[in-house]
């Protein structure tokens, strides 16, 4: 009978051993995951700017015609500000069997109407401009004056990118 005894109190004591070794390696686990879980929220927060940034950016690739005598606008909105807005246009008068390609002016304006660049009597030409200002910015391509009889076509090809 004192063997039992003796047996079942080491059995005992090996059982109550594990169960308190389970408790605190369970403690353990829970305090690593709760610090995986701070380390995983504050790689989200150094993320999210970066994240912001990638969806601003913004890519402009249109071809439109312009009548003869007229001007034809087209906008894009900055959502964020500073950044950099790049790009090249070219026209063609070719379709319509113009005496040459070019346009009569081209003009970027920012939301205040200043000129942030412009460009006359070209068929083509390349742009980098400063975004100071969120809001829309409007590009102005003009087939007007006595050598437009023909409309033009335009291809246009830029890129936003906030800084």
């Amino acid at each position: 009978m004192k063997k039992i005894v003796v047996v079942l109190g080491v059995a005992l004591a090996l059982a109550v051993g594990v169960s308190v070794r389970s408790s605190l390696h369970a403690r353990s686990l829970r305090k690593q995951m709760t610090d995986l879980q701070v380390k995983l929220e504050k790689i989200e927060a150094k993320l999210q700017p970066l994240e912001a940034k990638r969806s601003a950016s913004k890519r402009i690739t249109k071809e439109f015609d312009i009548p003869a005598g007229s001007v034809q606008t087209l906008s894009f909105s900055a959502a964020v500000a500073p950044g950099t807005l790049s790009g090249k246009w070219r026209s063609s008068g070719e379709v319509w069997r113009g005496a040459d390609d070019s346009i009569s002016g081209f003009t970027l304006s920012d939301p205040s109407d200043a000129v942030l660049d412009s460009a006359f009597r070209n068929s083509s030409g390349s742009f980098i401009v400063k975004v100071s200002s969120p809001g829309k910015h409007t590009f102005f391509f003009e087939n007007a004056g006595p050598q437009r009889s023909t409309p033009r076509r335009v291809f246009l090809d830029a890129e936003f990118k906030p800084d």
